[in-house]
C-alpha cells in the first residue's frame, strides 16, 4: 500500500520528500479508511464518503477540525495528526480516489428544492467553487448523512455557510429527507 502511494503521489506531481515524507502522509490518510471506507463507501451511513470529494473542501474541513471551528473529538485528533502544511497534499490524495457507489441508494424524484442547491453544488451536484467557497459533492452521498447535516444547518448548529443555513431553515424535515434521498440516488 505504501509503495502504491509513492507512485500515486509521483503521478499526481507531489514530491515524496520533505519534513513529513510521503510515508507519514499516506499513513495518516490510510487511517481515514477505518471509518470512511477503503475503496468502498463506509459501512455506517451516518459517516460521509470522502473519497473523490472536492480537494479544496476536504482541506477546509481538515483546517476546521484542527482549529475547532468544526467539533468532533476523533476528527480533530485525526486532523492534528497531519501537519497543517500537509493538509493540501492529504486532501489531494483523498480527492484523487474514485467516488464509491452507495449500495442500496434508491432513485427518487427530484424535489423542487434541488434546483436551488445547484447554484453552489453544481448542475450535477458534484460540488466545486461556489459563492461561499468550495461546495462539497452531494451526488451519491449517504442520505442519512445528508439529512443529518441539513438538519444541523436548519438548527443553526453549522455556521460556515449562511446561504445553507437560510435554505435549510426554509425547508421542513420532510422536504430535507426527500432532498437527501434524491441526492443519494444520483
Amino acid at each position: 500500500m505504501v509503495r502504491a502511494g509513492f507512485y500515486l503521489l509521483a503521478i499526481m506531481g507531489f514530491s515524496v520528500s520533505g519534513a513529513l515524507g510521503a510515508d507519514a502522509v499516506e499513513r495518516a490518510v490510510a487511517s481515514c479508511w477505518a471509518c470512511h471506507g477503503a475503496g468502498a463507501a463506509p459501512k455506517d451511513p451516518t459517516m460521509p464518503i470522502i473519497q473523490g470529494q472536492q480537494a479544496a473542501y476536504l482541506e477546509k474541513q481538515l483546517d476546521a477540525f484542527r482549529s475547532g471551528k468544526r467539533e468532533d473529538q476523533i476528527m480533530s485528533s485525526m486532523a492534528e495528526s497531519i501537519p497543517a502544511r500537509e493538509n493540501a497534499r492529504a486532501a489531494a490524495m483523498i480527492a484523487a480516489l474514485a467516488w464509491p457507489k452507495v449500495a442500496g441508494a434508491a432513485t427518487a424524484p427530484a424535489p423542487d428544492s434541488a434546483i436551488a442547491c445547484q447554484s453552489c453544488h453544481g448542475a450535477d451536484f458534484t460540488g466545486g467553487p461556489g459563492p461561499e467557497g468550495v461546495a462539497p459533492r452531494l451526488a451519491g452521498q449517504f442520505a442519512q448523512y445528508l439529512e443529518a447535516r441539513m438538519g444541523a444547518f436548519s438548527r443553526g448548529e453549522i455556521a460556515s455557510a449562511a446561504t445553507m443555513t437560510a435554505m435549510m431553515k426554509a425547508l421542513d424535515a420532510d422536504e430535507r429527507a426527500k432532498l437527501a434521498k434524491y441526492l443519494s440516488g444520483l
